[in-house]
């Protein structure tokens, strides 16, 4: 194989995962929101809580 499509395919797939990671987000933030309309305040806070700390881990 050669280094340019080597290169390439590694590109497209960056771009691919770096997709992935946005859409995941979206769906947690989606997903959050529809829960904090059901769930007490305090179960609320501990899902922002956590999702801050899966975000600071991600990094």
């Amino acid at each position: 194989m050669e280094p340019e499509n080597a290169i390439a395919r590694l590109q497209e797939q960056i771009k691919t995962l770096f997709g992935d990671v946005a859409e995941l987000k979206d769906d947690i933030k989606k997903i959050k929101e529809d829960l904090s309309k059901r769930l007490p305040t305090w179960a609320t806070a501990l899902i922002a809580l956590l999702t801050a700390a899966v975000g600071w881990l991600a990094k």
